[in-house]
């Protein structure tokens, strides 16, 4: 994990096309600007796991159990 120091209207970039920029620090609260093309999506962390939870649920909802085999005549 790389730990940048910034301070506000100080800006941190992400390859060529997202920008990150500090707007405020307030406490123990940071709010960020994110420039970033419309076809990325930005999620907050809870967020995502929530998201990805609920798709892991729905995927395994429509799983059919396994057939039990039926015990051999003698």
């Amino acid at each position: 994990m790389l730990i940048i120091t910034r301070r506000p209207g100080e800006k941190i970039v992400l390859g060529d096309d997202i920008t990150l920029m500090v707007m405020e620090v307030s406490g123990q609260t940071v709010r960020l600007g994110i420039d970033a093309p419309k076809s990325l999506p930005i999620y907050r962390e809870e967020i995502w796991a929530a998201v990805k939870q609920e798709n892991e649920a729905a995927a395994n909802a429509g799983e059919i159990p396994p057939l039990r085999k039926r015990p051999e005549r003698a």
